[in-house]
């Protein structure tokens, strides 16, 4: 007697998001819509007002944003962050530990180098006499960079413990997901570092 004999569906694979991913593009979603917001104000400041920026009031010297040197310079450690950030998640994909722990170092060293210089330009436009209450220009500017600045932050500290818990073993070429999500948080604040630099130093300086 013949014995029908079942076969084991074979059941289709689809690509499947870690819930660490999930979970990370989601904030990065409300992100794009609070950044987004800044901007939106930003250009309707910019459309409401016939001269931009507008004139610095009395006892001010006149505030104007130059993109050279210090953002410049700030662009490019922060933008190298990003290279480094992504080799060194490239590495604890191929379980080259070593490789991580120095590209890991060296983003959270350019990191802080950003923030140093973006606390040395706030230093010296405080001592121009400028401050949040200068001007509208002024306010959004010291607002959207500093917000971004605190992300930065925010993103150094991530980092930090990342690196902490790879010295602990906790990450392989099997196990990397939070290694995944703070790289892609990082190069989310490249982007927005980007727009920033274009919009409030290089556009800027291109209309005065």
């Amino acid at each position: 007697m013949a014995v029908a004999t079942m076969r084991p569906e074979v059941q289709p694979q689809y690509p499947v998001i870690k819930p660490g991913m999930m979970g990370m593009y989601i904030f990065l979603a409300s992100e794009v819509m609070f950044f987004g917001s800044l901007f939106a104000v930003y250009f309707y400041l910019y459309g409401s007002h016939l001269v931009w920026p507008p004139p610095a009031p009395k006892g001010v010297s006149d505030f104007y944003v130059s993109w050279y040197p210090i953002p410049l310079v700030n662009t490019i450690v922060l933008l190298s962050s990003g290279v480094t950030c992504h080799f060194a998640l490239e590495a604890i994909r191929h379980d080259n530990r070593r490789r991580f722990f120095m590209l890991q170092i060296a983003t959270i060293v350019l990191g802080f180098g950003f923030e140093i210089g973006q606390l040395i330009e706030f230093i010296a436009a405080f001592g121009r006499g400028l401050d949040l209450r200068a001007n509208t220009f002024a306010s959004a500017f010291f607002t959207m960079t500093g917000f971004h600045g605190a992300h930065v932050l925010g993103g150094l500290i991530l980092l930090v413990l990342i690196l902490y818990r790879a010295s602990r073993g906790q990450f392989s070429s099997q196990h990397h997901v939070g290694v995944a999500a703070v790289t892609l948080y990082w190069h989310f604040v490249d982007v927005v570092w980007i727009f920033l630099f274009g919009i409030l130093y290089l556009g800027v300086t291109a209309f005065r």
